[in-house]
């Protein structure tokens, strides 16, 4: 079994075909700056829901369930809620908030937006059932770089996250989007983990194969037993080391599919980058078996819907 932690779900009209603007990951690195006005599709169109691409893309590799959140622009909440609901049996939701300001531009004063976001992650994991919160990309919350001035903003939404019981991301490394680069390197997450000790924060991309960021991914990890890591661009290396000191059981799978990634064909597909990571890692059985599903599992409690969809599959 394959569970995929980390995908962004809805598209835009003119995103139906990028294959001749991605084919390799500089591409996508590069597409808000080499097409700017295509890329602006996001802050003007109307989001269209893809989920029947990525069924499809699922089937033809392998992945039997996916955890599915927004992708940045104005797509709501609602909107993924309602597209995971299509598909009970392969995809459940995570919540996303301040992911407007991540393609449209971070607010000078977020004071608004992190007042707003606890009740909206109440809403989410309540009434929409979501399974946890997404990709949060802080400076939508704070401006502040100190540390513990960070996870003091940060206290609103954690509190909610800690009442539920439930998974956070926080991204590291490189975005394709504008502003917040300074909290790529995740070295302030150690103050939100101590302030918040039974909440699994899981920091995404584990510094993307730059050794910077992967050294303060560690060093964080190292500290609070409540970090986690997926493994959305790293490396081999960095995978294997990462095992060896924390262990398998605090790396969960992912691939970043979105409606941009998707279209990854040099040298390989998306999907197949991703796989080819855990072959070159070496891993062991038991390994790969926490690593792509049973983790997810786990730290998102899965268990009866992966058991209805295991059922189904036999």
């Amino acid at each position: 079994m394959i569970i995929d932690t980390h995908i962004h779900i809805y598209s835009y009209p003119s995103f139906r075909d990028l294959s001749k603007h991605i084919r390799t990951m500089e591409d996508a690195i590069a597409f808000r700056t080499r097409y700017p006005d295509l890329y602006n599709c996001n802050l003007t169109e109307e989001p269209i829901d893809n989920t029947d691409q990525l069924i499809a893309d699922m089937d033809k590799n392998g992945i039997d369930f996916a955890l599915v959140q927004a992708r940045a622009g104005f797509v709501s909440n609602d909107l993924v809620a309602t597209a995971a609901k299509r598909h009970p049996k392969r995809m459940v939701a995570l919540a996303r908030v301040g992911h407007d300001q991540e393609a449209a531009g971070y607010h000078e004063d977020p004071g608004p937006a992190r007042e707003a976001a606890p009740a909206e992650l109440e809403r989410c994991l309540t009434s929409l059932g979501m399974k946890g919160v997404g990709e949060t990309f802080v400076r939508a919350l704070t401006d502040h770089v100190n540390p513990e001035k960070i996870a003091k903003d940060l206290s609103g939404i954690m509190r909610v996250v800690e009442k539920h019981r439930v998974p956070i991301q926080f991204p590291t490394a490189w975005s394709q989007f504008p502003g917040g680069l300074f909290y790529g390197d995740p070295l302030w997450v150690d103050e939100v983990a101590l302030r918040h000790p039974s909440v699994p924060i899981i920091l995404t991309k584990m510094g993307r194969s730059i050794t910077r960021y992967f050294d303060s991914a560690m060093t964080v990890a190292m500290r609070n037993v409540n970090i986690y890591f997926d493994v959305v661009g790293t490396n081999p290396q960095h995978l294997r080391f990462a095992i060896d000191k924390l262990g398998a059981d605090r790396i969960l799978f992912g691939t970043d599919w979105s409606t941009t990634w998707s279209w990854l064909s040099i040298p390989a597909t998306l999907h197949q980058i991703r796989l080819k990571v855990l072959d070159d890692a070496k891993l062991s059985e038991a390994e790969r078996e926490h690593i792509l599903w049973k983790n997810a599992v786990r730290l998102f409690k899965l268990e009866s819907i992966v058991e209805d969809t295991s059922r189904i599959a036999a």
